[in-house]
């Protein structure tokens, strides 16, 4: 079997195409059984009898610069074999390490099916040169996460880990305190090309019905306070907030909470925003209470990110099964993403996969260190959640065309420029990837794709885990 031989070129600070040299020499490993080697250029002697697999930026790497020509768009990539020359060339360093992850996801997973009843599996590396491929890509949602509680994070490497596997770019962290590993979860998000946001409250509680309207003044100080002492120094990439609009009822005491909550959230904005101007800011807004009074909420300040949750249906349901009032749902999605206009900061939370279980959660007393679990408690953990992921699994083959479908319209909408992430906590995903995640997941990337098309491709994937 010939040997193979990455040509990466430079590599720039972020570490980024250092994860994308780690994935494909983890790919070339599981079908040749050697790692390949790792190279700045193609002029040692080592490279002269290998394959040659270049990658990298036209900045970064000038034997990609002819591959990397046409691409114009953050993340977008170009794959090209021929000749038994694999190029593989990014927009930017994380178009470099999308474009290693779909050579397999896209290319040698779909390539080692031979259609042959009598031998369903080939290996393409031992062939004396690999199939002639081509293929252009770049991602139909700019921002592409997942949504979690940190302190059910059991291996935080394993979960970005999974996420950059899954081309994900996003991850929102919510915390009663900040991890005492904070730092060190940042740097390593952000060298796998993953902006991460942590969330707190603005007057969230697990009983949301419980707001003092007189004090929002001083809980609005108390915010901006919070902010300045624990989350303004740390490297983070913005802050994700909840307020008290979890409630299926659109007032409090005959307060109408879209109102009360516009014109609290405006104020503590605008006091963190004129510190800190380029600040990103995510407002989590519940639509089951805000949902019939739209004309308040449309006056948040449009320098704020609004990122929706509980607005109808499955995607947007806990149940991947409650696809009942989906018509309605759209609508609904339609009228809000475009509620403060044609420039509207949009985001939503997806849901139908893994969630906390509040019936026995307790919230954490102080500061702890995020991603700590002995195999053996990882393993318990796994098989806690078995049962509920086969669940998840059937409905989501049953139903998935619902979830593309509204990220089909989601993308229409906002012309792809909005934040779509999923919520998936305490499923262990930082061990095993569900098929129900990598699906949505590659449906945030390609919105065009039919359906079905998606689901046998995610699914010929050899890392993704059934439960069924």
């Amino acid at each position: 079997m010939k040997k193979n031989a990455i040509i990466y070129g430079s590599l720039p600070e972020n570490g980024i195409i250092e994860n994308a040299v780690r994935r494909l020499s983890e790919i070339i490993l599981d079908y040749t059984g050697e790692y390949p080697i790792c190279m700045t250029d193609d002029t040692a002697e080592a490279a002269r009898d290998a394959r040659k697999i270049y990658i990298g930026t036209a900045e970064s790497n000038p034997a990609v610069a002819p591959c990397a020509k046409g691409l114009s768009r953050p993340e977008e990539y170009c794959i090209s074999v021929s000749d038994d020359t694999v190029t593989i060339a990014g927009f930017d360093e994380s178009g470099v390490l999308y474009g290693c992850i779909d050579f397999y996801d896209k290319y040698l997973s779909a390539t080692e099916w031979t259609g042959e009843s009598g031998y369903y599996i080939k290996n393409p590396f031992e062939k004396d040169s690999l199939p002639d491929f081509s293929l252009t890509s770049a991602p139909a949602i700019s921002q592409r996460g997942l949504w979690t509680w940190g302190h059910v994070i059991y291996d935080w490497r394993g979960y970005i880990d999974n996420m950059m596997r899954l081309k994900m770019n996003t991850l929102i962290m919510w915390n009663d305190f900040v991890p005492f590993n904070a730092r060190e979860i940042i740097d390593y998000a952000h060298r796998a090309g993953i902006k991460l946001y942590f969330g707190f409250p603005w007057g969230w509680g697990t009983d949301c019905r419980k707001v003092d309207f007189d004090g929002l003044d001083a809980l609005s100080d108390s915010v901006v306070d919070y902010y300045e002492k624990n989350y303004a120094s740390i490297g983070c990439d913005g802050i994700y907030f909840q307020s008290f609009t979890e409630l299926s009822v659109d007032n409090i005491g005959g307060v109408l909470i879209a109102e009360a909550v516009t014109d609290f959230v405006n104020k503590t904005a605008a006091k963190i925003l004129e510190r800190h101007p380029d600040l990103d800011l995510q407002f989590g807004l519940h639509a089951s209470s805000v949902k019939e009074r739209l004309e308040y909420i449309a006056r948040t300040d449009k320098r704020i990110k609004i990122v929706w949750e509980d607005c109808g249906a499955f995607p947007y349901n806990y149940m991947p099964n409650a696809v009942g009032d989906f018509d309605q749902t759209v609508e609904l999605t339609k009228k809000i993403c475009a509620l403060r206009g044609e420039d509207e900061s949009f985001g939503a939370v997806l849901k139908g996969l893994t969630k906390l279980d509040w019936y026995k959660f307790e919230h954490p007393t102080g500061p702890y260190y995020i991603g700590v679990c002995s195999e053996r408690k990882a393993a318990e953990r796994i098989a806690r959640k078995k049962d509920i992921w086969r669940f998840l699994e059937a409905y989501w083959l049953a139903n998935a065309d619902y979830a593309n479908r509204m990220v089909r319209v989601i993308k229409e909408s906002t012309d792809g420029n909005c934040c779509l992430t999923a919520l998936v906590e305490d499923g262990m995903f930082e061990k095993r990837i569900h098929y129900p995640v990598a699906l949505l997941a590659e449906m945030l990337w390609n919105t065009e794709a039919d359906t079905n098309e998606l689901i046998s491709s995610v699914a010929l994937r050899d890392y993704i885990t059934f439960e069924m």
